[in-house]
């Protein structure tokens, strides 16, 4: 137990680590994002790390009229993947990441379908069957495909929540949807455009697709503030090694994975998978973000800014040495990796960083 002066000095070194490593870097990713949009546009900051990318934005802007609308966008891949799972288009998206198990396994790591639900659709001959993605893609779509109506029994509720949920965030009918994530290749924009058939725009610090594409009939944009058009082990180590700022900018819950409409209290309630680290110890993600969140203040008030330049080696210099990051938040850089099948992943173990 921690006597009350060494409570204070471990607090104020997670701060310091918050306002020296994350504080630029949020910085620049907001001042772009404000130089790239108008004040007609709503900013919807999305999945878990939107959490305090929203928090950065409104800090980035105390001392002046807030230029945007900005929420917080509840949104996974893996919900979104089960929600559209009666939509093929979606399966080059969903089945693209490589898998090795049974189907029933599929369904439940990569669709979130409890065991109830997949095997109230699906026989216990197709559960027990051994896949592997990508070469048995077509498959699992002609199963799917197959089974689509009673897929769409058991997701109806859920997706007819979720976009109710949407409307009540103003989500619906906005012309073009303006959405802010870290990155990086855009899978939930792309989802949420095949799902509302709207035109999106992307703000992301990294994005490895940018540019103007279509689904369907709709435009989607991405841009990449910091970088654009490198992909996972390219070699650029900010997007490399992206599960360090994944770990920190964690919001206080588990992934997200179903929404009700309560009919007593006419409310949403949410549900969450499970807690790692940085949910179990979110007290310490607090005290490093109160110092990245006050320098975006700081910077925003004496009109500081950094260059891209400047941000890449700022990162590079934390994600390639060890012990540039203080032991003792070590145990808070563990990401959930279930979508790719890899459970529970702790970055500085993973990249040979822990001392």
């Amino acid at each position: 137990m921690l006597n009350s002066t060494e409570k204070n000095i471990q607090q104020e070194r997670f701060s310091n680590f918050g306002t020296t490593f994350l504080g630029p870097t949020l910085s620049f990713f907001m001042q772009g994002i404000d130089k790239a949009t108008t004040e007609q546009d709503t900013l919807y900051f999305l999945a878990r790390e939107g959490y305090w990318l929203e928090k950065a934005y409104i800090k980035s802007n105390l001392n002046k009229e807030l230029k945007h609308r900005t929420c917080y966008l509840l949104a996974s891949r893996a919900f979104l993947f089960k929600i559209l799972l009666d939509n093929e288009k979606s399966y080059s998206y969903s089945l693209k990441s490589a898998f090795s198990g049974t189907f029933l396994e599929l369904m439940s790591t990569r669709f979130i379908l409890s065991n109830s639900e997949i095997r109230s659709v699906f026989s216990d001959e197709t559960c027990s069957m051994m896949i592997q993605l990508p070469s048995d893609k077509k498959e699992v779509e002609r199963i799917l495909s197959t089974h689509r109506n009673s897929i769409q029994r058991v997701i109806s509720e859920t997706k007819s929540a979720y976009l109710s949920y949407l409307d009540s965030q103003g989500v619906i009918g906005q012309e073009v949807l303006h959405l802010v994530d870290l990155g990086y290749s855009g899978t939930i924009q792309s989802l949420l455009s095949l799902l509302l058939g709207v035109d999106t725009y992307g703000h992301y610090l990294i994005a490895s697709q940018p540019g103007e594409r279509y689904i369907n009939n709709a435009k989607v944009m991405m841009v990449g503030y910091l970088k654009e058009g490198v992909k996972l082990q390219d070699g650029y180590l900010p997007l490399d090694r992206s599960m360090f700022l994944e770990s920190l900018l964690s919001a206080p819950f588990g992934q997200f994975r179903d929404i009700r409409l309560n009919p007593l209290t006419n409310e949403f309630d949410f549900y969450y998978g499970r807690q790692v680290n940085a949910q179990r110890f979110f007290q310490e993600i607090e005290q490093v973000m109160l110092g990245a969140l006050a320098y975006c203040e700081f910077a925003n008030e004496k009109s500081i800014s950094f260059t891209k330049e400047e941000i890449e080696m700022l990162l590079e210099s934390y994600l390639s040495k060890p012990n540039m990051i203080p032991r003792c938040i070590h145990h808070v850089f563990d990401i959930d990796d279930d979508v790719a099948g890899n459970g529970t992943v702790n970055a500085l173990h993973f990249f040979g960083l822990a001392s």
